[in-house]
Formats: structure tokens, sequence, C-alpha cells
């Protein structure tokens, strides 16, 4: 079994929950930074009953408007909105209905008309499926 403390975590992206917790986002846009938050999930989830399928979990539209990630202290899988930042539990465990319908909620709406220009710009630049984008309309 890997030890979580001789997995170089420092490279991967960290960003911080509404509770304060440190979360590591898995990017799938470099395999060197994916294969390290692949190895510290393991670490973390050696003993796990419900393991996750990271690679072919994406089925739903809306999985293009989020990412993967684990918390820090205890492994546990969410995801995150690539808009809003909001951290929603892991849809392995509750299903994607609650992807779709944060999505839709007043309080991401209103999340999306705050962005600034270089944020639309941002996320305009990000590869985004446009049958996950029809959600929005």
């Amino acid at each position: 079994m890997l030890n979580s403390q001789c997995i170089h975590t420092s490279l991967l992206e960290v960003m911080r929950s509404a509770k304060n917790d440190c979360v590591f986002i898995r990017d799938l846009t470099d395999l060197t930074l994916e294969i390290i938050f692949d190895a510290w999930w393991v670490s973390m989830n050696a003993g796990s009953k419900h393991p996750i399928a990271w690679k072919y979990s994406m089925h739903a539209p809306s999985w293009r408007l989020y990412s993967h990630h684990g918390i820090e202290k205890t492994g546990s899988p969410g995801i995150t909105g690539i808009d809003c930042h909001q951290v929603l539990w892991h849809p392995s465990q509750h299903g994607t209905s609650s992807m779709g319908k944060h999505l839709l909620a007043k309080e991401h709406i209103a999340r999306l008309n705050e962005l600034t220009e270089s944020e639309v710009s941002e996320l305009s630049s990000t590869t985004i499926d446009e049958a996950a984008l029809a959600i929005l309309k």
C-alpha cells in the first residue's frame, strides 16, 4: 500500500471548500498530475468497498461543467463546478441528478451573472460540450 505522505501532492491544484477543507483537483489536462492524484486517492481509499472509476464515470452532459476532486484529510471524492467553484458530493455516491439541479439553482445562475469579462473569457476558452451548455438554456 502506498503511503500518502510520500506522494508529492504539492504539485496538485488546491482549493478551499466552503468548510475550509483543502481540496485536491484531479487535472485531466496533465497526465502527470492525473497520475499523482490517482496515486494519492488510492492511498487514501485503499480499503474502499466502492472504488471510483475516475476516467469512466462521465456520461452525463453536465460533467463538462465539473471537475473531480478529493478532500485532503479524508480522501472523500467530490466534484467542483468549474465556473462557480461550488463543492458537491461525488455522483458515485448520490447519482448525477444533483449536478443538473445545481446548474439550474438560483445561486448558481446568480454566480454566472456576476462573472467578470476575464472569467467569461477563461470559461469560453475551456472545452465545454455543447450538450452540457444546453442544460443552462
